[in-house]
């Protein structure tokens, strides 16, 4: 072949070799750019409600879209609409906490604890913490071990981290997965973070009501008590209080002026953001029930009487489940009417 010939042919590989390095660079360069995790412009974002969240996190509500675990396709992460139709199957991930805002939902999984085979189960994690778009897409995971509660506020989520070696301690996650941080080794539930304060129940050493920063520092025991179940709902801290058989009671942000709301023994209960009532269920063994409390006059009313668990406000209803698990309600707020809840399966 003559040198000029070869000349040419060495030229055109060349051309070709740089056309397809600048096509995978541009590739590149873009699904860095499409998969950016976009921040928060308010430091005020909340992912879901303190009492859902301390119900275990099955619901959630944001831009009038509802997330929810789905119970009749093993708690799979389903959306639907604020009226309760157009139910999406997002992804098979058995669910819990789970928080939405903006473009993300960011939730627990937990696929060790499926109950079938399907989409997830034999990914490369079965539990961890997780971000996925609301379309269903860029599925990432920020920590890939057991997790429970987990609380977004801000450009963070606040989560208990599992450790085989050192158990649950409460971690922050920047929700870009650039940082991941102990705030304390104690296994703190963090249902409430306000105000650049989390509030909590002491877990290994006390059961005292604590504030600390959001980055860990700064502890101080605001009320000294034997409490559990703690959440911030507007102007009040609100418990359990253990001393008194489980009765509920509310406090100031500051621990002053506790007042006991509910002086029956409680399984569970959530408070709705206008603090106009508190649901509950009470666990006395004679008066089992599901019951309403109005905070401005005091009065009480049976909902249903047995055993119910996972109390869910969401805009106007309650969710609720039967203790064994086996069926969900959704009740309309303003009747007072209960249904069984039972969406559509996607497979």
């Amino acid at each position: 072949m003559p040198r000029s010939q070869r000349n040419s042919h060495f030229i055109r590989n060349m051309i070709i070799t740089v056309l397809i390095l600048l096509i995978i660079v541009g590739l590149l360069i873009f699904s860095r750019i499409h998969n950016k995790v976009t921040l928060y412009d308010d430091p005020n974002t909340v992912g879901n409600t303190s009492g859902n969240l301390l119900n275990g996190g099955r619901f959630c509500e944001a831009d009038g879209t509802i997330y929810f675990s789905n119970t009749r396709d093993d708690e799979a992460l389903y959306s639907m609409d604020i009226n309760l139709e157009h139910t999406k199957k997002i992804i098979g991930d058995k669910v819990s906490y789970i928080n939405a805002a903006g473009k993300y939902i960011f939730y627990t999984r937990r696929n060790d604890q499926k109950t079938s085979t399907g989409e997830g189960l034999f990914s490369l994690s079965t539990t961890g913490l997780f971000r996925i778009t609301k379309d269903g897409k860029n599925l990432s995971k920020l920590y890939d071990d057991p997790t429970q509660v987990v609380n977004l506020t801000g450009n963070f989520v606040y989560y208990q981290h599992y450790d085989q070696k050192e158990g649950l301690q409460l971690y922050s996650a920047k929700i870009d997965g650039s940082s991941d941080d102990q705030l304390t080794e104690e296994a703190v539930a963090p249902y409430s973070v306000d105000n650049g304060l989390i509030y909590y129940t002491g877990w290994d050493t006390d059961h005292k009501i604590h504030t600390m920063n959001i980055n860990g520092s700064d502890k101080n025991v605001i009320y000294d008590g034997n409490c559990t179940s703690l959440i911030k709902v507007g102007d009040h801290l609100y418990f359990m209080d253990m001393d008194q058989n489980y009765a509920l009671v509310r406090i100031n942000p500051d621990g002053s002026e506790p007042e006991t709301l509910i002086s029956d023994r409680i399984a569970t209960y959530n408070v709705d953001e206008a603090e106009s009532s508190v649901y509950y269920q009470v666990d006395d063994g004679e008066n089992n029930g599901l019951y309403r409390l109005d905070l401005e006059n005091h009065e009480t009313e049976l909902l249903a009487a047995g055993d119910y668990n996972y109390l869910h406000l969401i805009a106007n209803y309650l969710f609720y489940e039967s203790y064994t698990g086996e069926t969900t309600y959704v009740m309309d707020l303003s009747t007072e009417q209960s249904k069984e809840f039972t969406p559509k399966t996607i497979k």
